[in-house]
């Protein structure tokens, strides 16, 4: 299909990578917030991940149908952060949800979770009030990006919660799952803990084009909060010794190795930085202020609240003493 006659939606920009093949990047201001796949085998459709909000996954759900003319038959979820599979609730049945028992287990964790928070929306209402508050009065521009993003997506759940119920995996895997398609062949893979508890990529030797899910943040930070560093390198380095030309990271924009060893340069700029803090017994506070180099200043438009996730996960890692938090 023709880059012109593409399915356009607000929520995400539909990128053809091959004959067949789709990424599908979040847009500023959408609902969808990570990235997604559609994958035609020649006989059936496959999408990576169904994004952060129901809406956005009605956009996917409606492009991947039109895009193939028959229904999704499998969407596979990358890892268990909300953002990644919130949307697949809104496909029927006969789509079917699958993930390694590991991320449907943690999903049942943190579907608990959600459902017990959004029975409160007096909470989220206060949420939105603080936001837009602070908004009013907010000099920093990397505060003020991350605020009315944060403003955005609290209106978008809000505006669902008497709607959703989550769906969780219908079949679970360990370590591999091969597709056998007509016109192409794919591959599940598990990677185990990094990232998050465990990480799965779908990858298309084929076409040299894997899918790596939060793996994978390029042109943006990475998020440190639930991870083990050391095995999220490794997980990283996978990818830069691999054959794979084209990845679809979870968050930012497509990309290849070059995106990689930036993501791994930031690790390493990052641990350098707040290393040199807490080794010498300086203060968390004192951690916060350090000073990125170019590109990843830019990185923290937007992401203050990451970097500070971040901040927190190596201060801690290398010692320092990190306060509560709020």
């Amino acid at each position: 299909m023709p880059e012109e006659n593409l399915p356009v939606s607000k929520h995400f920009t539909l990128k053809p990578l091959t004959s067949g093949v789709y990424a599908c990047i979040h847009k500023p201001g959408g609902a969808a917030y990570s990235n997604a796949g559609i994958i035609d085998l020649g006989d059936r459709t496959l999408l990576v991940d169904a994004f952060d909000t129901m809406l956005a996954g009605r956009d996917l759900r409606q492009t991947a149908e039109g895009l193939f003319e028959r229904p999704v038959e499998t969407i596979i979820l990358t890892h268990a952060h909300s953002d990644h599979w919130v949307g697949a609730s809104i496909f029927e049945a006969n789509t079917t949800l699958l993930a390694s028992k590991t991320i449907r287990q943690v999903c049942l964790e943190w579907g608990a979770e959600m459902m017990e928070d959004i029975q409160n929306p007096t909470e989220w209402e206060e949420w939105l009030k603080d936001a837009e508050e602070q908004l009013q009065i907010e000099q920093d521009e990397r505060v003020r990006v991350g605020l009315e993003n944060s403003i955005t997506h609290i209106r978008y759940v809000m505006a669902e919660m008497a709607e959703f119920q989550p769906r969780y995996a219908d079949q679970t895997f360990e370590d591999t799952v091969t597709f056998q398609g007509s016109t192409r062949n794919a591959e599940l893979r598990s990677l185990g803990r990094g990232y998050s508890e465990d990480d799965t990529v779908f990858l298309l030797p084929q076409d040299n084009i894997a899918f790596i899910g939060d793996v994978g943040f390029f042109d943006t930070q990475s998020f440190f909060g639930f991870c083990d560093i050391d095995l999220y390198r490794e997980q990283l380095l996978i990818f830069q010794d691999s054959d794979f030309e084209v990845l679809v990271p979870g968050h930012g924009p497509v990309g290849g190795k070059d995106d990689v060893a930036l993501q791994l340069k930031y690790f390493d700029v990052m641990e350098d930085l707040v290393g040199e803090v807490a080794l010498r017994g300086g203060s968390f506070e004192e951690a916060m202020q350090i000073t990125l180099p170019e590109p990843f200043d830019k990185w923290l438009v937007g992401g203050m609240e990451r970097f500070e996730v971040n901040v927190r996960y190596l201060f801690a890692r290398f010692g320092g003493e990190v306060p509560e938090d709020e």
